[in-house]
């Protein structure tokens, strides 16, 4: 069987734009082309790809099925070219990824322009999402993640980890006092993050200088899907966080807050860059990994 893939890229372009019209304005190639070539493959795989009505395309179960491996395959073509190009002129084009909100406000906003001033040539689209996106089908090129992992086809690179602590303002010190013992945590007002919840309650694993971790039960005032929705909480006297110590360290230079319980320590926030598996990173997915190392030397 003789394969033609200028076929299949018009046929994804079709699927692209929406429309048989616009995908010949987009290929700049006359309707009539494009219509002859989603037929051309339509006879060459013996299965209609496409249900064509007066108001919209719509894929059939076949087509689908084959847009979404032929997509993968166009896009690794795409990095393949990329790459070799890339050799030749440094890293260059589009990278898309996505990150915890408040991580890329906080700590990838701020080193950006240093990241577009090396590599001009490299453009930049950031989706910031609390829920993980899923990068073949958002045609992402990596996404930054912190803390566990679950099981994915997606492949691992560790960063680096975020140590944690407990912190409160001197207004809430100064009216509930500070616990001696995380057992008083829950006597507290809490400020936490959903990922906290467990059957039954909510839960902070603490250990003591590097002991063994065990489950301290708390019981929140105010719970949240991101750590920058509780700061203001936080700074005011509303309760006691168990946050990243990077992220509070400002705000306890400024008298702001103060660290509870010093030395116990809450579990480490572990920094992840995530790719597609079988997709090697390109120059511009590996010079963005690399600056971040370079750019946030506390990740070691």
């Amino acid at each position: 069987m003789t394969v033609d893939l200028n076929d299949t890229l018009v046929f994804l372009r079709v699927v692209q734009e929406g429309s048989f019209t616009a995908a010949a304005h987009a290929l700049q190639i006359p309707k009539t082309t494009v219509s002859r070539r989603v037929r051309d493959l339509e006879a060459r795989l013996g299965a209609q790809l496409l249900h064509r009505t007066t108001r919209r395309l719509r894929l059939t179960e076949a087509g689908a099925l084959y847009h979404e491996r032929c997509r993968d395959i166009v896009r690794s073509l795409e990095d393949a070219e990329n790459a070799v190009g890339q050799l030749q002129s440094g890293p260059r084009g589009w990278l898309r990824m996505t990150l915890p909100y408040s991580f890329g406000i906080t700590w990838i906003s701020p080193v950006l322009a240093g990241f577009r001033a090396r590599y001009p040539e490299v453009r930049l689209e950031i989706l910031a999402s609390h829920t993980p996106l899923d990068l073949v089908k958002e045609e992402l090129d990596m996404a930054l993640r912190l803390g566990a992992l679950p099981d994915s086809s997606l492949v691992a690179r560790r960063l680096g980890a975020f140590a944690t602590g407990m912190y409160a303002s001197p207004v809430y010190l100064k009216k509930h006092g500070a616990p001696r013992h995380p057992d008083e945590l829950r006597q507290h007002r809490v400020l936490t993050l959903h990922q906290a919840r467990r059957e039954g309650g909510y839960l902070w694993p603490l250990r003591q200088n590097n002991g063994a971790a065990r489950d301290y039960p708390v019981d929140p005032v105010v719970v949240a899907s991101d750590p920058e929705l509780l700061r203001d909480a936080l700074r005011a006297g509303e309760g006691i966080s168990l946050a990243m110590n990077a992220s509070m360290q400002a705000d306890v230079d400024a008298g702001l807050l103060r660290r509870v319980l010093p030395d116990w320590t809450g579990p480490e926030q572990t920094l992840h860059a995530l790719f597609p598996q079988g997709r090697i990173p390109s120059p511009k997915v590996r010079a963005f990994v690399d600056y971040l190392k370079e750019s946030l030397p506390f990740l070691g």
